[in-house]
């Protein structure tokens, strides 16, 4: 009897010492975890600030490289060249324009250099520059690049050759001789981002369909896939529409331009025209709201109005109008991670009063401004009041009511009953009857927003200043701090493990009546949930082991206390997006805490 007493001290002291062991290693694992999070933050900078440094170097050298190879463009002797037969193969007849006639002042340059041309039989050394979507020559004229095809070309000639870049338009056609490669190759790559190019059946495959006209498209050689807009031009039946559709191109090339889709280049074949994109996944606005699969929340909605807003100031402060925002023209977009929104075909042109005609018959009905029928010109005013008419659509929506004419027409009839019965359930502190109905403030937006009269209609800039996005905003920070307080902080563990250590050693003491080798075997075989806290009360452990069950419990609490600040440091490290952040090749607005991280309200 004394041996087997020995022997449960023994196994309890030598439990004791595991215990303790194990409790250290614990904090060492804790203080490494916050040493490995402030580690890979610094990390995470470096890296960043890295990638911008080598995004300058490659600038840097390619413009080195520009300048070495215009010292051995200008060097170069084309004598040879007019003793050609066929020298008419790359002679240029585009007549130039005049910059002085346009009036504009370059003052950055895509790219500068030199190439040689052959005109009326006589080769010249021009020096060259792109900006704004214009090829520049020897700073006094100009072409328009959006208006030409570009091809690359070589020629021939004995144990001669040169590298040619062919620009064509209506009024002719301009070749660039180069006589070395790489030069050709390094002014095709600007080029080519605001010429039109051909043969896009060629380079690519067209695959699936992504949304509405946009595809998947794979590049044949690249093996590569990219998201193509298709438009085909044999369906317009008014010389409107291909004005619209050469101001959409050139919308999408404005840099200053938010929330359009970035041009990688456009393919002109058979009146059928690629536009081409990054890959993305997405939906159109309609198709989002009417899928059973998708929640949207107040963050998702507010998120997708105030994209919108965006493009629409960005659009005003280039002089430009949209001009047919309906819920097909908004596309919600996941790529690379990043959620966000495409405003997508503009109908902007200038205007008059003889083709308003052509614009009200473009658009449907319902989001004709007033002030357009009485023969006022289309304009940012009228964009916020087809987006406030868009935005009472949706929030008036039921859960089993279809986007349809009827649908419209109805709301539309019973507008001003349905925004004030919907005041008053919010004036008593009631959830409104619509599911994307959330707030008074939502309400007094789109009251602001579909103002009949123009000069009292909210301007786009006091509407992306609107409480209902402060509101919003700041709801969703109160649900993080919410969530942040609830996590324990590094002090909070390590306390919870040194009185754990403390219960243990106290209830241990009181258990020298027990049969420990027993309790031990016992222990052993049952199987803890770390979500199990307690046993219950018909368990044979549940008085025989209390001591030791404690232990195990404790230690399965502090596992979980410790997953969750894991979790609370992921979402402490710096983000490299200003978008939400969704799963790939999903559009659920299921979770919407990062949705207005980007607002600048």
């Amino acid at each position: 009897m004394n041996q087997e007493i020995k022997q449960a001290k023994y196994g309890l002291i030598m439990r004791m010492i595991a215990i303790r062991f194990e409790t250290v290693i614990l904090v060492k694992k804790i203080e490494n975890f916050f040493v490995i999070i402030i580690t890979q933050s610094f990390k995470l900078i470096r890296i960043l600030n890295t990638d911008q440094m080598k995004q300058k170097r490659v600038v840097k050298v390619d413009n080195e490289r520009i300048k070495k190879l215009q010292i051995k463009e200008t060097s170069v002797n084309l004598d040879w060249l007019l003793k050609q037969p066929n020298i008419n193969e790359i002679q240029s007849t585009l007549q130039f324009i005049s910059l002085i006639d346009l009036n504009i002042e370059i003052d950055n340059f895509d790219i500068q250099g030199v190439c040689h041309t052959v005109y009326n039989n006589q080769i010249q050394l021009k020096y060259i520059s792109i900006a704004n979507d214009l090829l520049i020559f020897q700073e006094s004229n100009c072409v328009v690049l959006s208006g030409c095809v570009i091809q690359k070309r070589k020629f021939h000639s004995n144990h001669n050759q040169l590298f040619l870049i062919s620009l064509q338009n209506q009024s002719g056609k301009l070749l660039l001789l180069f006589q070395h490669p790489i030069s050709q190759k390094e002014w095709y790559k600007v080029l080519k981002l605001s010429a039109i190019q051909i043969d896009f059946l060629k380079k690519y495959r067209i695959l699936d369909n992504i949304c509405l006209n946009f595809y998947y498209v794979s590049h044949k050689k690249k093996k590569k896939k990219y998201a193509a807009q298709i438009i085909n031009r044999k369906n317009f039946k008014l010389y409107d529409q291909q004005d619209v559709i050469n101001n959409y191109i050139k919308i999408l090339r404005n840099n200053n331009i938010q929330n359009v889709f970035p041009i990688i280049s456009i393919f002109d074949e058979n009146d059928i025209l690629y536009l081409i994109t990054e890959q993305f996944v997405g939906s159109a606005f309609e198709q989002l709201l009417s899928s059973q699969n998708t929640v949207i929340t107040q963050s998702d909605l507010a998120f997708i109005i105030f994209s919108v807003l965006q493009n629409l100031k960005s659009l005003q402060d280039e002089d430009l109008f949209h001009g047919n925002l309906n819920l097909d023209n908004i596309v919600i977009i996941n790529s690379s991670s990043q959620v966000g929104v495409y405003v997508i075909n503009p109908i902007y042109k200038v205007y008059k009063s003889k083709s308003i005609e052509y614009y009200v018959h473009t658009i449907p009905d319902y989001l004709v401004a007033p002030e357009i029928n009485d023969t006022q010109a289309p304009s940012v005013s009228s964009d916020i009041y087809q987006l406030g008419i868009l935005l009472l659509l949706v929030s008036f929506q039921c859960a089993s009511e279809k986007l349809d004419g009827s649908f419209v027409q109805k709301v539309l009839k019973n507008k001003q009953f349905l925004v004030s019965s919907q005041e008053i359930k919010f004036q008593k502190c009631q959830d409104s009857d619509y599911p994307h109905l959330y707030s008074a403030c939502q309400l007094d937006l789109i009251k602001k927003m579909t103002e009949k009269d123009p000069t009292k209609r909210i301007q786009v800039q006091d509407a992306m200043k609107h409480a209902w996005f402060i509101n919003t905003k700041d709801k969703l920070k109160m649900q993080k701090q919410y969530f942040n307080k609830h996590l324990p902080s590094l002090k909070t563990i390590i306390e919870m493990v040194e009185q754990s250590e403390q219960d243990i050693r106290r209830k241990s003491l009181q258990q020298s009546g027990i049969n420990f080798t027993h309790q031990m075997v016992s222990i052993q075989k049952y199987e803890f949930s770390p979500y199990r806290q307690q046993q219950p009360e018909f368990s044979p452990l549940k008085k025989t082991s209390e001591s030791l069950n404690e232990i195990v419990d404790e230690e399965h609490q502090i596992s979980n206390l410790i997953d969750q600040l894991n979790n609370k440091q992921y979402l402490m490290l710096p983000s490299q997006y200003n978008h939400l952040n969704q799963a790939n090749n999903q559009l659920r607005f299921i979770q919407s805490e990062n949705n207005l991280d980007q607002f600048q309200v």
